[in-house]
């Protein structure tokens, strides 16, 4: 499953103070000293995915962190545990061939009418719901002191770069308010300019909360289009007004019935009354309004949501398997967190991607760990029958295999095959969206490190994934310089294993003047870093030989 999300930025969240940024590619590697604030970054998206799921603003323990995240609520992860800040979190996505998802199962598209404006209001709606190709959302989450509980206070859509929808609530959440960019390139086309028709519109919106005016604060500034272009979303406007839709009042605030805070409900259409519409052509341009103001305002949340839940969390400290394991029958989103998921994939996936499994860790131009992975399928038998009657379901068991062929269970190796088998198994199966790892180094020989980088670069290539890694092995990053220094030693030629810089994102975080600072280092196409590392990281080594 190919990732959508391409970036994360961070405000006011656990040790960040100012806003930081980070691009998120095929491989995303943070490094810098412990409680640097590399693990706030996963526990970022995290905190994120609990607001959207489950309204989960204070959040302690995570659907997916397990045992290995706990977040302390709000107080615990607003920057220096100042009441008086927001949190601010940002994640921009990249559609691709992926859309923004209705709340309506179907667009109304066998609509038979030969009305010009229904056609009209149908085209340019889904006109407008094709231009978007990128679209991020940013929550601003702030504390009520009154109430004693954190309130969404801020929820921004942005789409193809610019802001494009903005609500805002008060402190204790009962008030929000709306403001679309009108301005916004999706909505955008060619013709004069439409300021006059916007001008018009006094009678049922206010131009304000169309970007007609910038609020000030610390609001970015409403575009202005481009020459010989005109926003298309006074007319759409226009038209809903006449079909008989209700005034939203100023704030669009008639809009925003049912939202907790500034947070929309992912479960619902907006409540858009429209007592006034009578006719079918009427009614229809009112149901698909509704509905594509619901797309623009809810259906990002969804999409990002949905990502949320196709990421794979692997935590610092992975379980070994007890013996006569069996796979949970009940799953559970946690279950990657301690690496338990791994073992239990093996037992339910297709056969192939064991043998996958089973060729990396045992390869010695791989991992090379020296044991094999193989699946048996095995029943109890009650022998007390002269034909000994079978007991209970038929099971599959994961076990591993030494060179020598002798079975053994994971209690009988070293505790670093455990820990690496589940890496394994998330880097080869290509169902999840971002795959996070604490320290897939943990407890392996520097040489299984070297080859955790090509299995990275596999699971990249090969199988869609993206993986954000918070690491300290400076063995799993020099196999990647390697891995680019020979693709061009190759000449262009076709390589095992691909790797290009602009597949890497190398970031290395460090704590200054009490907030934690992010540096990215770019890598060369040479194989090299093109900087630099701050503090001088990776200098121990040679401070020890010389």
């Amino acid at each position: 499953m190919t990732s959508l999300i391409k970036s994360i930025s961070l405000k006011n969240f656990k040790g960040f103070s100012d806003e930081v940024r980070i691009e998120l590619r095929p491989l995303t590697l943070l490094f810098g000293a412990n409680s640097a604030g590399k693990s706030s970054v996963l526990q970022a998206l995290h905190y994120v995915r609990e607001i959207l799921e489950r309204q989960n603003i204070n959040a302690d323990r995570t659907l997916q962190g397990g045992e290995a995240i706990d977040l302390g609520g709000f107080q615990n992860l607003v920057n220096g545990r100042d009441s008086q800040k927001q949190i601010e979190i940002a994640v921009a996505m990249e559609l691709g061939t992926n859309s923004i998802p209705d709340l309506v199962p179907d667009a109304f598209e066998d609509w038979q009418t030969n009305d010009e404006d229904v056609w009209w209001m149908y085209q340019t709606l889904q006109n407008i719901r094709s231009a978007v190709k990128t679209v991020a959302i940013r929550l601003r989450v702030g504390w009520n002191a009154q109430r004693e509980l954190p309130v969404v206070q801020g929820y921004e859509i942005d789409a193809n770069g610019e802001w494009c929808l903005k609500i805002t609530a008060s402190a204790d959440g009962r008030d929000a308010q709306m403001r679309i960019n009108h301005a916004n390139p999706i909505f955008m086309v060619d013709g004069p300019d439409g300021d006059q028709l916007l001008s018009l519109l006094n009678d049922f919106v206010n131009p304000e909360d169309l970007g007609q005016q910038d609020s000030g604060g610390s609001e970015p500034k409403d575009t202005k289009g481009s020459p010989g272009k005109v926003s298309v979303l006074p007319s759409v406007f226009d038209m809903v007004s006449e079909a008989g839709m209700e005034r939203p009042g100023d704030g669009l605030r008639a809009w925003l019935t049912g939202f907790r805070g500034a947070l929309p409900r992912l479960d619902q259409l907006l409540y858009i009354p429209a007592p006034g519409a009578r006719g079918a052509h009427n009614v229809y341009m009112v149901r698909e309004f509704t509905a594509f103001l619901s797309w623009l305002t809810v259906g990002p949340a969804l999409l990002l949501r949905d990502q949320l839940r196709q990421m794979r969390y692997i935590g610092p400290m992975r379980r070994i398997p007890p013996r006569g394991f069996e796979v949970s029958l009940t799953k559970s989103d946690s279950a990657w967190s301690d690496g338990m998921a791994g073992w239990e994939t093996l037992t339910t996936c297709s056969k192939d991607l064991v043998e996958r499994v089973s060729d990396w860790m045992q390869s010695y131009d791989k991992l090379g760990t020296g044991y094999a992975v193989e699946r048996k399928t095995y029943q109890e038998f009650d022998p007390s029958h002269l034909v000994p009657q079978p007991i209970g379901p038929i099971r599959k068991r994961a076990q591993l295999v030494n060179d020598a062929g002798l079975v053994l269970h994971p209690q009988d190796v070293g505790v670093g095959i455990s820990q690496v088998l589940p890496v394994v198994v998330a880097a080869q199966d290509g169902s999840a969206s971002v795959v996070c790892i604490e320290q897939p180094e943990l407890h392996i020989h520097p040489a299984v490190q070297v080859g955790l980088g090509d299995l990275f670069i596999d699971g990249a290539v090969n199988q869609g994934l993206s993986f954000l890694i918070e690491t300290h092995s400076e063995h799993l990053i020099l196999r990647l310089l390697r891995r680019i220094r020979e693709g061009v030693e190759a000449g262009g030629k076709v390589i095992d294993q691909p790797l290009s810089p602009a597949m890497i994102g190398v970031y290395y975080l460090s704590k200054r003047n009490g907030a934690v600072k992010i540096d990215e280092i770019p890598v060369t196409t040479d194989g090299d870093f093109a900087k630099p590392w701050p503090q001088g990281f990776f200098d121990e080594r040679g401070a020890e030989l010389f």
